[in-house]
């Protein structure tokens, strides 16, 4: 038996994105092959829902309390040192942190750390790696030039001024400036020492662990084992709709997720939509916004927005799945759910999506933004119940061979903490 302290700086639960499901999902799995597992998170809520636990977890939590003031590495560093030399754990699991995160790993050197990085934290300020001005993917990175991406958030030369103000005013965050501010202030990412150390801190860790071959070339060049292991699938919670079930009326695609948010690709998918609609193809498109959109149109039916547990009956609701992402989905949690739930899905081509959906198999790869190429798939599918049926099949199957949890941590995560907890020089 191992003892792993897991430790993350933004987890909460009920979650209110993947990267946390996907925490509990490992550790879940851990504690069931007899590990003892402990989360380490601070108790600080002031612009995000750190360390917020409403409902028991089948592992121990251990909230550490702070302000928008103590939230700074030298009380973070010192704090989480102590708790885990109280712990003594084997491996220590990095989970997200954004700036912290970094400057948190000298402060870990007593222990075996496994760092992930589910997004583009360390990476990107805004975590999408895309730059909005330009409309486009980003070709930088905080790591490598530092002060143009600070340039990029920042704007102008008091907004930095601006947002300290704000911290020490206790002022109301609108958008998530002051919690990135308070953030990056906090660990000093803004320093000399911090841009030139970060680096050789990337390279502490025994392993990294992320989702797709696009962030482990960028951080490949500062750390020797960097490993693809993707996310993965609750099976018997994402299972297909009953064979009897047909809905009545047109054949259903479905897009699930923050529609209003540009990089989500929903101008993509309308364009596509109004050429089929135009050809006079029957369908209905159901989306998730959690307001109004600004766009009607016959075949359009908002569901409003779902959470969690009605996500599985959601997807009951379509025939193909559609995660047009702009930008470079470091997973897509989306494509693996609907594959899951035994629809075709058709995707952007890149990131994480490429990791799961097999072009031709289990849906359709498509360059994103290209709304031609959606509408050319969706015709496809549409008017071809049998390929829908089998390609969802396909999708299915490969959800179950490789993406269903159990199989993910029994296949990766198990080897890999055993290893370092049995103190194997290399894994």
């Amino acid at each position: 038996m191992a003892r792993i302290a897991i430790v993350d700086l933004t987890f909460n639960w009920p979650p209110v994105g993947g990267c946390w499901v996907d925490l509990k999902e490992i550790a879940d799995r851990l504690v069931r092959a007899g590990h003892e597992v402990r989360l380490f998170v601070p108790r600080f809520q002031d612009y995000y829902p750190r360390g917020r636990v409403e409902s028991e977890l089948a592992f121990d939590v251990s909230p550490i309390a702070f302000n928008r003031f103590t939230y700074n590495i030298y009380q973070v560093g010192r704090r989480f040192q102590k708790a885990l030399r109280s712990y003594q754990p084997d491996v220590v699991y990095v989970g997200d942190g954004y700036f912290m995160k970094g400057a948190l790993l000298p402060y870990l050197s007593e222990w075996p750390v496994v760092l992930r990085f589910y997004a583009y934290e360390l990476i990107c300020f805004n975590l999408h790696y895309y730059l909005y001005g330009e409309n486009r993917i980003c070709d930088g990175n905080f790591i490598e030039d530092p002060k143009r991406c600070h340039r990029c958030w920042y704007t102008g030369r008091t907004s930095l001024l601006k947002h300290a103000l704000g911290i020490v005013a206790g002022v109301e965050d609108r958008h998530p400036a002051l919690h990135f501010s308070q953030e990056y202030l906090g660990s000093l990412a803004f320093t000399r020492h911090y841009r030139e150390h970060l680096g050789k801190w990337l390279g502490m860790p025994k392993a990294i662990v992320v989702y797709n071959s696009f962030i482990q070339s960028l951080l490949a060049r500062y750390n020797d084992n960097v490993r693809i292991i993707p996310s993965g699938v609750d099976i018997r919670r994402f299972t297909p709709k009953p064979p009897d079930a047909t809905g009545e009326g047109p054949p259903g695609i479905l897009m699930t997720g923050r529609v209003n948010d540009p990089l989500k690709g929903f101008e993509t998918v309308r364009k596509a939509c109004d050429r089929l609609y135009s050809d006079g193809v029957e369908f209905k498109l159901f989306i998730t916004a959690a307001m109004d959109v600004d766009f009607k149109a016959p075949y359009l039916v908002n569901l409003g927005w779902v959470d969690q547990d009605q996500l599985p009956a959601l997807y009951h609701k379509g025939d193909i799945s559609l995660v047009p992402s702009t930008w470079i989905e470091p997973f897509g949690i989306t494509a693996v759910e609907s594959m899951a739930a035994g629809l075709p899905v058709i995707a952007s081509r890149h990131g994480g999506l490429e990791t799961s959906v097999v072009d031709g198999e289990t849906g359709f790869l498509i360059p994103p933004g290209d709304a031609e190429a959606m509408a050319q798939c969706l015709k496809k599918l549409l008017g071809d119940p049998e390929l829908r049926r089998s390609m969802g099949a396909a999708g299915r199957r490969r959800m179950e061979e490789q993406f269903d949890w159990d199989v993910l941590v029994e296949k990766n995560y198990l080897p890999l903490f055993e290893a370092l907890a049995s103190g194997m020089a290399s894994v």
